[in-house]
């Protein structure tokens, strides 16, 4: 009786190297995947802080302007003129000027101060 040895077939190198190759590919991009997954749900939590800052400063910018008109109305219903006001509404008015009231406003410092304020807050 002839006997039968179990012949292992040669390994095919370059097929085992294709293959872990291709598996490596997959493992790559099933992570990129995720991490494009992640970096999604990134962006949308930073739209809804963005959002949530915009809301909130111009619910700031209404009350603010609100606050602003009273205080000038305030100042009109009073009983004293303008260049001889009561110290009730120099005190308004000075607190409406601010620190600096020989200053000439520049709207443009006056914005990059603010972009300045908002973007300490985030």
């Amino acid at each position: 009786m002839q006997k039968l040895t179990n012949r292992k077939k040669p390994s095919n190198l370059l097929e085992s190297r294709l293959r872990d190759n291709l598996d490596l590919l997959d493992q790559i991009r099933s992570d990129a995947v995720n991490d494009i997954e992640s970096l999604t749900d990134a962006f949308q939590h930073m739209t809804l802080v963005a959002q949530s800052v915009q809301q909130n400063y111009q619910a700031l910018l209404a009350q603010n302007q609100l606050l602003k008109s009273t205080l000038l109305s305030i100042i009109d219903e009073c009983e004293c003129r303008q260049g001889n006001r009561c110290d009730r509404c120099q005190r308004i008015l000075q607190t409406l000027v601010g620190k600096n009231p020989g200053q000439k406003l520049d709207p443009v410092l006056k914005y990059k101060s603010i972009l300045t304020q908002i973007r300490k807050l985030g």
